[in-house]
């Protein structure tokens, strides 16, 4: 039992690092998109898309204040969003990265949307772990 809660709260330190990490490569990765008419190019409204990302964002920064809470919910919608942002970029953007050497601004682009995918899985991963360390009446 005393070994739960020192792995559990390493785990939701983890969810929370690894949330801020992905924020740091998903808003750039966005106003990347914005900049490039990349929503106009797939048929997108710009509006449609602008207003799904900021809700996103907004459930991103819900989900922060949760964990700081210790609310079990936290976990869940990072696990979601560990799930979204990897799935959307790379169905969106490593067609794009593999088929050409050159992929938008170059290194810079294609770091955030490795950084997407690489944070998103590790937290989608860590949210699962801190969603089992932390059970309801395991404590």
């Amino acid at each position: 039992m005393s070994e739960t809660k020192p792995n559990s709260s390493m785990w939701k330190a983890s969810v929370v690092i690894l949330s801020l990490l992905l924020i740091f490569f998903t808003i750039p990765h966005t106003l990347e998109d914005f900049s490039l008419g990349e929503p106009a190019k797939n048929g997108v409204p710009v509006l449609v898309l602008a207003t799904v990302v900021a809700g996103l964002f907004a459930l991103q920064g819900l989900a922060l204040f949760w964990a700081g809470q210790k609310d079990r919910r936290s976990y869940f919608i990072h696990a979601g969003l560990g799930i979204f942002w990897p799935l959307a970029a790379g169905s969106a953007q490593l067609p794009a990265i593999l088929a050409s050497s050159d992929y938008r601004s170059g290194f810079i682009s294609v770091l955030y949307v490795g950084g997407m995918i690489v944070i998103g899985i590790l937290l989608l991963l860590a949210s699962i772990q801190s969603l089992r360390a932390d059970k309801p009446g395991s404590k």
